[in-house]
């Protein structure tokens, strides 16, 4: 029986090995994979931009709409992060971008500019 067992757990062993070694048989030279690798990079940080930069156009549409609403100083129009999360509650955003991205978007939203008063004249 001991013998058996030495048996079965050298195949489980030769097929963890031919497993293993399976995965290292790929066609993708290393320079290859370094690229795709970049380009993968590259693409969560356009696409990381894109959000944050759509969370600032909501953030100043946030903020123009409390000033037209009047009542509200201009520093207070600059919404928070409750906020702009409610915001993206509202939109329901998590279909559009994914929750993972939230965080750009708040950081944008939250990121604008006190408006400035306009004089007629």
């Amino acid at each position: 029986m001991e013998r058996q067992g030495r048996w079965a757990v050298t195949l489980l062993l030769a097929a963890a090995l031919a497993g293993g070694m399976a995965g290292c048989d790929s066609k993708e030279s290393a320079q290859e994979r370094s690229d795709r690798i970049k380009a993968e990079g590259q693409q969560r940080v356009d696409e990381w931009m894109k959000v944050r930069n759509a969370g600032t156009v909501a953030g100043e549409l946030i903020r123009d709409t409390a000033l037209a609403l009047g009542g509200t100083s201009p520093v207070e129009a600059v919404p928070d992060e409750a906020e702009c999360r409610a915001e993206w509650e509202r939109q329901i955003l998590d279909e559009k971008y994914g929750r993972d991205l939230l965080a750009a978007w708040v950081a944008g939203c939250t990121d604008v500019d006190v408006a400035v008063p306009t004089t007629s004249g």
